[in-house]
């Protein structure tokens, strides 16, 4: 066989898996979610893809990359770009990571943008299709402003992390708490919490952003209100 014949064929595989790929998807939007490997994070956010009852084939979360915002952010780009080679297309990409001691956050950010910038230049999406979901100092906060609007900045410690102090802040609420928990958008939803979380949240990272003064913040309710938004778009809310 030629290697004329071999490039068709291979494309015409291509073409079969994305159009079998296509099928089992649902009419909303396809949309990769990757976070801190072996966090908490990944278990959030596929919990809530299951209570929302969003389609793993739409919405997939990987939490298989190391744990800097640059190699989260480098493996977010990596998935997008085997996806279009692969004749499929994300509609978003959301990057999620903490600030907490990372050297490479602001880094991270320029990258964000430059995708951005790049994929506009390629005539992709006139939208933004990357975005930052962070936490600062860490993911924990999210979870702590289910219960209280806390604007208390945190600073390392000696043998006391900017991390551990936010968990030790929000076990004053959930004792039992641990990384790396399962069902926990189940729980805080069950509770009737999240509504609150998004209100402070919002609210405190509007107030950051005009300020400058970001610690703490977090902008997870962004794309907690985004699933959400697709659940109401299938008429499932």
């Amino acid at each position: 066989m030629g290697s004329e014949d071999l490039f068709h064929k291979r494309k015409a595989q291509r073409q079969q898996d994305a159009v079998r790929r296509n099928a089992s998807r649902q009419p909303y939007d396809n949309v990769l979610i990757v976070c801190e490997g072996e966090k908490t994070e990944p278990y959030y956010f596929e919990d809530m893809r299951v209570c929302l009852d969003l389609g793993s084939t739409n919405i997939k979360v990987d939490g298989s990359c190391g744990s800097s915002p640059r190699s989260i952010v480098a493996y977010a780009k990596e998935l997008f770009d085997n996806e279009r080679v692969k004749s499929g297309n994300y509609d978003r990409v959301f990057c999620v990571f903490d600030r907490d001691q990372h050297e490479t956050f602001h880094e991270a950010l320029s990258s964000i943008d430059s995708i951005n910038k790049q994929l506009k230049k390629e005539g992709y999406s006139k939208n933004n299709i990357f975005a930052a979901i962070r936490s600062i100092p860490a993911f924990e906060y999210w979870f702590l402003l289910h219960f209280t609007p806390s604007t208390k900045p945190y600073e390392p410690l000696i043998n006391n992390s900017v991390g551990d102090q936010v968990i030790n802040d929000l076990k004053a609420y959930m004792p039992d708490y641990k990384k790396k928990q399962e069902g926990l958008y189940s729980y805080f939803n069950e509770l009737d919490l999240i509504s609150a979380a998004k209100e402070h949240s919002k609210r405190i990272f509007e107030a950051s952003k005009k300020s400058g003064d970001i610690n703490p913040s977090a902008n997870v309710h962004e794309l907690v209100e985004y699933l959400e938004s697709l659940k109401k778009r299938m008429g499932k809310g």
